[in-house]
């Protein structure tokens, strides 16, 4: 073997374990180290001293879904570690026992893979490959995964992050079941509205169909959340098209907002027809309070706000 040969094969070998590898996520390449910085520290008590809504109260869980929005600048998104602190205070103050996020890139799994906390991914990633964008992350101290699964959408080029993620959670204290699917449905461009249309229902027919199937097996509450890429209207058999798949999504399922015996809305955004992110419910189910976290102090996190929900099984 000559010299040139020897060192392209090595070259790959070493090219080939970087890339498997579990332990590249110990790389300081890849550690932020701002989870217990000055940042995290002064967001979090702001965030204690506005008690908005902490505690979760009589409610068995807490829901939260949000839009991360990952570092594209076609997108729109700045640093990661210039914003997750937010993020990191957000989790450790509010304490949502199921956490769906969506546009999680490769330096916001690091991130929150560093620090992790009690909280852990329901699909652990081992490899250095760029994780699914769609996911779920749970307490463990509070939850237990029976199953899980994740599919991505057939019809879309972005199999990261249009899919559908899902798990079967048993509350440890009291051992009831419950089902949550996490999801991503395509964008609705408005020069393509049509298209993008029938698009969406395709999605939301797969999401259904998940659905049915976890139900019949384990005939549990089940909470499908996620930034779903269509507006809430009130007239929406008249203006199905132009506002996406709410319709679709209203009579498969039940809006919390339609069920929250409570609900909290911040400065900026109130719960409206231009809301894309939902929490639809099937089965019988007490949702005590749905907040939706739209003040000043959450604007640098995302696009986004947090939107989460308490609910009584």
């Amino acid at each position: 073997m000559n010299k040139k040969k020897h060192i392209l094969i090595t070259a790959i070998i070493t090219l080939i374990v970087f890339v498997l590898s579990p332990q590249i996520y110990n790389l300081p390449i890849f550690e932020y180290n701002v989870y217990k910085g000055k940042d995290y520290y002064e967001f979090t008590e702001q965030l204690k001293k506005d008690n908005l809504l902490l505690s979760k109260g009589e409610s068995d869980i807490r829901i939260m879904t949000l839009n991360l929005l990952a570092h594209y600048i076609s997108w729109g998104g700045k640093p990661v570690n210039e914003r997750s602190h937010i993020f990191f205070s957000l989790r450790d103050c509010y304490k949502p026992d199921v956490l769906g996020v969506q546009e999680m890139c490769f330096d916001w799994y690091n991130e929150i893979n560093k620090n992790k906390s009690s909280y852990k991914f329901v699909t652990p990633i081992k490899t250095a490959f760029p994780p699914k964008m769609t996911t779920i992350i749970y307490n463990s101290e509070t939850l237990e995964v029976i199953d899980s699964g994740n599919n991505a959408f057939s019809d879309t080029l972005n199999f990261k992050a249009r899919r559908v993620v899902w798990a079967v959670f048993k509350v440890k204290k009291t051992s009831e079941i419950f089902i949550v699917l996490n999801t991503h449905l395509d964008f609705l461009n408005k020069s393509k509205s049509d298209e993008n249309f029938r698009k969406q229902a395709c999605q939301v027919n797969k999401l259904y169909t998940t659905t049915k199937t976890l139900d019949t097996q384990y005939s549990a509450p089940i909470f499908v959340i996620g930034d779903f890429n269509t507006k809430r209207r009130v007239n929406y058999q008249k203006s199905v098209i132009t506002s996406g798949s709410y319709g679709i999504l209203n009579s498969l399922y039940t809006d919390a907002e339609n069920l929250a015996n409570f609900k909290f809305s911040g400065e900026n955004m109130s719960f409206n027809n231009t809301l894309n992110d939902h929490i639809f419910i099937k089965g019988n189910v007490i949702v005590k309070n749905l907040s939706l976290l739209s003040q000043d102090c959450f604007c640098a996190l995302s696009d986004h706000y947090p939107l989460f929900a308490d609910i009584k099984l």
